[in-house]
């Protein structure tokens, strides 16, 4: 992927669909102030978009340097010094200690975890007494959607070994979230407090302690 065009679009005419889930996030889970995890943060758009709007301190955390790259440099156009900082690891395995956030945010990562239960544990793990998670993707309202798969068509976006992915195809993070029994994930790894529902805005993983 060209990180730097992907990024572009992001911070520029894809913008409005990170600012659309920052609010649904912060009017359902009414957290606002503490610690938040931004796991799979890309360019770390949601959080960013999030941070606009809350007292919250960030960890914005990602396995691809140039993403990091990205968000570091986001965080400084943001004047987020002072509340933010990217850490470079794997959502499987987070060096962080147990307890340590009040809230978890993931948008459009989770397809492409290859153990997703594994990943949702080690969130449920960092997560503080009556700290919540907001885990997921999605595209917005359908109006945000078609919008966001126009950007993306002509962009020309690649998908898997250099095939262009095609929304609503097979290998469509949408599609992948829509397939995968969620709920059966969940419990086998033992979460004892979550939902997973489809909604009209996207597939979104709630948990909470």
């Amino acid at each position: 992927m060209d990180v730097t065009k992907y990024d572009h679009s992001a911070r520029g005419k894809n913008a409005p669909l990170y600012e659309y889930y920052a609010k649904k996030i912060k009017d359902e889970t009414g957290v606002v102030s503490g610690r938040c995890l931004d796991a799979g943060c890309g360019g770390g758009y949601l959080g960013l978009a999030l941070a606009g709007i809350t007292d919250l301190e960030f960890t914005f955390l990602d396995v691809s340097p140039e993403m990091l790259e990205k968000a570091d440099a986001h965080i400084v156009e943001d004047g987020l010094e002072n509340r933010a900082q990217t850490l470079h690891a794997d959502v499987h395995k987070i060096p962080l200690p147990d307890e340590c956030m009040d809230l978890v945010i993931s948008r459009g990562s989770i397809p492409f975890w290859k153990d997703p239960g594994k990943a949702l544990s080690e969130i449920y793990r960092l997560l503080a007494p009556n700290g919540k998670a907001f885990v997921g993707g999605g595209r917005g309202t359908p109006e945000m959607r078609r919008q966001f798969e126009r950007n993306m068509k002509k962009d020309g976006f690649s998908g898997p070994a250099g095939k262009r992915r095609r929304p609503g195809g097979p290998d469509d993070p949408w599609q992948i979230l829509k397939r995968r029994d969620f709920n059966q994930i969940l419990k086998d790894v033992g979460i004892p407090r979550f939902s997973a529902p489809i909604e009209s805005d996207g597939r979104w993983i709630r948990l909470w302690k």
